[in-house]
């Protein structure tokens, strides 16, 4: 890995900070200048060198190979796809949904997404049953190489930690510690990937929280992506490629209402995933889709629609992150033939889910004085469904009812249509 480093020397340091804050902001007081200066002494004592930049991962989209390219694979931006978890076991589970089949489902949709653009080099790293074999090789065969890496990442970090040079996480989420064999695994990617220069690695989860009742529905809803801390060298970049996702999810869905992940996109020293103890060279981000008792994952005739959803979204977010956006903020839903749909209080099923996300894209879910938390895309239809059915009536000139009938389908065809 690149450990080499630039101290934050305090006086220089300082000084380059004010001249910096001042010329992006001319007009901001000297004591504002102060503050901002402070607050970054604060949260930054070493500085890695990048591993990879945003410029760079951007060139190789475009098929230029710079020259300081660390990563640049023949005009290709090679992207990992790693679904949470092992085959067979680990990961949350709720109402006998397992997120570690799920998110399988999505990394395939999204891999099948990805392969469409001849920009991209793509891997998913397992199915529901096995591993990949080109990873379960490294892993049969690389064994004692990826614990002697483990531990010296390890003990580099102990060594920053306690002499201050990386100042240790604040306020962060808590997450259940990766079984021995697992967290092996996870540095072992690490190490393949940077060894095989990826660009960007994916790592897609379904949230949960320590505490929940294993029969009862959590508290918390809602998306966030965890991105390395900002001290390390993949920091910057892998931000970047998370925030141009998280901007399309949070089109259709809500970011997470755990009080620590409502800013979307978190970083996190501690998750091996993202490069714990600076230990991958690429962009790295774990996606936490939803929380596992969310019903777009429970009802099984939404899930399918749910996880199209999640690919498409995702995929949109890397395409904005490349300049190279798809002019759409629609769903993979519809359009949708809603001749059998009626919107009945409490039906459920992937025409309420399109009709969710169509009322939504024409801007009537949920309503004005809602968010996606009180009315997620969730398949299934309640007040919050009604109220939007019959706010677009009302506007469209029809009997306000809240129901579907054959006026209210066709308006929406006909809308959907001209979107």
């Amino acid at each position: 890995m690149r450990n080499n480093f630039f101290w934050l020397a305090a006086c220089s340091g300082c000084l380059l900070a004010v001249m910096l804050f001042l010329a992006v902001s001319r007009t901001a007081p000297f004591q504002d200048a102060i503050t901002w200066i402070s607050k970054r002494a604060q949260s930054a004592a070493v500085f890695f060198v990048q591993s990879i930049t945003v410029a760079q991962i951007q060139s190789d989209y475009l098929g230029i190979k710079s020259a300081d390219s660390a990563l640049a694979s023949a005009g290709k931006v090679r992207i990992l796809i790693v679904p949470g978890h092992q085959p067979y076991a680990g990961g949350t589970e709720f109402g006998g949904v397992y997120e570690r089949n799920i998110v399988v489902d999505i990394a395939d949709a999204l891999a099948g997404l990805l392969t469409q653009n001849p920009h991209y080099d793509v891997m998913v790293a397992r199915t529901k049953t096995a591993w990949n074999p080109v990873l379960q090789s490294y892993f049969d065969t690389h064994f004692q190489e990826i614990e002697e890496f483990r531990r010296s990442q390890e003990l580099q970090m102990e060594g920053y930690l306690a002499s201050r040079s990386i100042l240790p996480p604040v306020d962060r989420v808590y997450h259940i510690a990766a079984q021995t064999n697992a967290a092996l695994q996870l540095y072992g990617i690490n190490k393949w990937s940077s060894e095989n220069k990826y660009s960007i690695v994916l790592h897609l989860h379904i949230n949960d929280y320590a505490g929940r009742s294993a029969h009862k529905a959590g508290t918390y809803d809602g998306f966030v992506i965890y991105a390395p801390d900002h001290q390390y060298s993949n920091a910057i970049a892998s931000k970047a490629v998370g925030e141009a996702i998280a901007v399309r999810l949070n089109a259709y869905h809500a970011t997470s209402t755990l009080p620590q992940e409502a800013a979307g996109v978190v970083e996190d020293q501690e998750l091996i995933a993202i490069g714990s103890n600076n230990s991958v060279d690429g962009a790295a981000l774990v996606v936490e889709y939803g929380y596992i008792y969310e019903p777009q994952f429970q009802q099984s005739s939404v899930q399918s629609a749910a996880i199209a959803d999640y690919a498409y979204k995702t995929y949109l977010g890397l395409q904005d992150f490349f300049n190279d956006p798809i002019p759409t903020y629609g769903s993979m839903s519809f359009p949708y033939d809603w001749n059998e749909v009626t919107a009945l209080r409490g039906e459920s099923g992937p025409g309420i889910y399109a009709l969710q996300s169509a009322l939504h894209r024409l801007g009537y879910y949920p309503s004005s004085d809602d968010n996606f938390s009180d009315c997620p895309i969730s398949g299934k239809v309640g007040l919050c469904t009604d109220n939007a059915i019959a706010a677009y009536q009302f506007a469209r000139g029809l009997p306000a009812t809240g129901q579907l009938g054959p006026q209210t389908r066709a308006a929406l065809e006909s809308d959907i249509a001209a979107l």
